[in-house]
C-alpha cells in the first residue's frame, strides 16, 4: 500500500497528517517495529519534542495504524497494525536479549474460521519464539 493511500485513509479517520506524522508513518512502513517514543525520536533524524512524538504515536494508534507491541520491559513500544503491514513475529534470545524479526503468516482460513465463530475480530497477532541466537549458541561450544 503506498503512502499517499495510507495518508488518505488516516485523514478519513480524522487525523491531520502533519510532517511529523508523515515521517513516523514512513518509518513504520519501512519495517520499523517495536519502537518506543524515544526510538522514534532518534530514528527520524530531527529533534521534535518527545511529547510531540508521544502525541503522534497515540493518535496513530487510535486511528488503527499502529498497535502496541508486546514486550516485558515496561516500555510502550509500537508496531504497524496488520491492515497496513504484514504480520510478523520475533525471536528473542534468552541470553543477550536481542529481538529479531521473523516472517510468518497466519493461515487465512484459520483467521476466517475464528472470526466466523462470531466471538472474535482479528486485528493483529503476535508470535514470539525464544531460544538462543547464533552468536550466543556458538559461545556455548
Amino acid at each position: 500500500m503506498d503512502s499517499a493511500k495510507i495518508w488518505s485513509m488516516l485523514r478519513g479517520k480524522g487525523l491531520r497528517m502533519t510532517p511529523l506524522k508523515k515521517k513516523i508513518v514512513e518509518l513504520f512502513l519501512g519495517g520499523a517495529c517495536g519502537l518506543s517514543a524515544a526510538d522514534v525520536k532518534n530514528s527520524i533524524g530531527e529533534n521534535p519534542h518527545i511529547s510531540s512524538v508521544h502525541r503522534c504515536l497515540s493518535s496513530l494508534e487510535k486511528a488503527g495504524f499502529l498497535r502496541l507491541d508486546r514486550n516485558d520491559d515496561g516500555v510502550l513500544r509500537y508496531r504497524c497494525s496488520r491492515t497496513f503491514y504484514p504480520d510478523h513475529g520475533h525471536f528473542r534470545c534468552m541470553d543477550c536479549g536481542k529481538r529479531f524479526p521473523v516472517r510468518y503468516t497466519l493461515p487465512e482460513d484459520f483467521v476466517k474460521k475464528l472470526e466466523a465463530s462470531g466471538d472474535f475480530m482479528v486485528e493483529g497477532s503476535d508470535l514470539l519464539l525464544e531460544g538462543k541466537c547464533c552468536k550466543c549458541a556458538l559461545k556455548l561450544n
